[in-house]
């Protein structure tokens, strides 16, 4: 039960890189078609939102009549917007998922039947599918809560104009209420567990089963935390390869190596600091990233070379070659940041494995620097 909440509450604190997201797709050349589809939601709903308002059942008066034009336009816009221009930024696509709840909300109390008011509300489901995709848990959650603020109104209402209102018939009253229950499954439940079980299977795929480090694709995924624009402090990143660890392999044995990989990325854990990246890379290769505060970078190396010497419990010592790069405070980073520092840091690692192993090597890097870093 422990475990449980502590999954949920990882779940919860998790922080989404909505740009990653977005270059996955384009990296899968999925990019077009997602687009493709989204735009299509946008013209399927300013035709039901057109069609509503040519039916007997169209707005109840002049206010909502013009809401439901401005929705028309809205939409249609929103498909256009999808179909001709490129992705948009995170901000704008938060801003036509907050039109999107908004229009659909109006458009279910304007409606003059209650019964397709309370129809129209389950057509929440679709901007949250994406907000959960796209934006993550927190900024569902809100989702949610408009949802179920939505709802809320309609029962009342519902309640209020009775069957008169509804239909001749107090069952649907009824019906009405169960459409709403529908809606609030499926956006208040529904939602949120299916965007927790996406969560956990892309913490799957972007964790070493092994060692239960990040991946490559993980650090990836994290990096831009401390690598983005946003980043206000020094960030150290250091590569580290254990030296030699193909003969430890053929001496002791791969069940042995794999127990070495285990101890070494214990051992980094409880090196670094709680906000630190630890991730394995390769068969033997690591990477840390975290901020460097006051600390000298040699002595940050150096502190991660002598955690994987002394590592107890083992009947050989292991060692590591350890390359660190620096990356100064910036207010705009380049497109590129993240793979210079990895590249440099790289190179670093590499300088000192020449060097005998066992050592450490610092580069500088910097923004448009992207060939080669100054080791020393």
């Amino acid at each position: 039960m422990t475990e449980g909440r502590s999954l949920i509450l990882a779940w919860w604190r998790d922080r989404v890189d909505y740009r990653w997201l977005v270059s996955v797709l384009g990296y899968h050349g999925a990019l077009g078609w997602v687009k493709i589809m989204l735009g299509a939601g946008g013209a399927v709903m300013c035709l039901v939102t057109a069609l509503s308002m040519m039916s007997n059942i169209g707005p109840r008066n002049a206010f909502f009549e013009a809401g439901c034009w401005l929705i028309v336009i809205m939409t249609a816009t929103w498909a256009l917007r999808w179909w001709a221009l490129p992705w948009p930024g995170r901000v704008e696509s938060l801003l036509w998922c907050a039109g999107a709840d908004i229009a659909i909300t109006f458009g279910a109390l304007a409606a003059e039947n209650r019964l397709y008011g309370a129809l129209v509300a389950t057509l929440m489901t679709v901007p949250g599918m994406y907000v959960g995709a796209f934006h993550g848990q927190r900024l569902l959650a809100a989702h949610v809560a408009w949802s179920l603020l939505s709802v809320i109104a309609l029962v009342v209402l519902l309640m209020r104009d009775g069957p008169a209102q509804v239909g001749s018939a107090s069952g649907d009253l009824r019906l009405g209420i169960a459409i709403i229950l529908i809606a609030v499954s499926l956006n208040v439940v529904g939602l949120p567990t299916a965007q927790f079980c996406r969560w956990v299977w892309r913490l799957n795929a972007i964790e070493d089963p092994l060692t239960m480090l990040l991946n490559r694709r993980g650090l990836d995924y994290h990096l831009w935390r401390y690598l983005g624009p946003d980043q206000r402090d020094t960030v150290y990143v250091a590569s580290l390869d254990l030296d030699r660890f193909k003969l430890v392999n053929d001496t002791f044995g791969h069940l042995f190596g794999d127990e070495v990989l285990r101890h070494t990325a214990d051992r980094l854990r409880t090196t670094v600091a709680a906000d630190a990246i630890v991730a394995r890379t390769g068969g033997e290769e690591f990477v840390v990233v975290g901020y460097l505060g006051d600390a000298d970078p040699r002595a940050v190396a150096e502190q991660l070379r002598n955690a994987i010497e002394s590592m107890p419990d083992l009947p050989v010592t292991i060692t590591a070659s350890v390359g660190l790069v620096t990356m100064a405070t910036s207010r705009t980073r380049h497109p590129a940041a993240e793979q210079h520092a990895l590249r440099h840091s790289d190179i670093a690692m590499y300088r000192a494995k020449h060097m005998g192993g066992n050592t450490i090597a610092i580069a500088e890097a910097t923004e448009d620097d992207s060939n080669a870093a100054r080791v020393y």
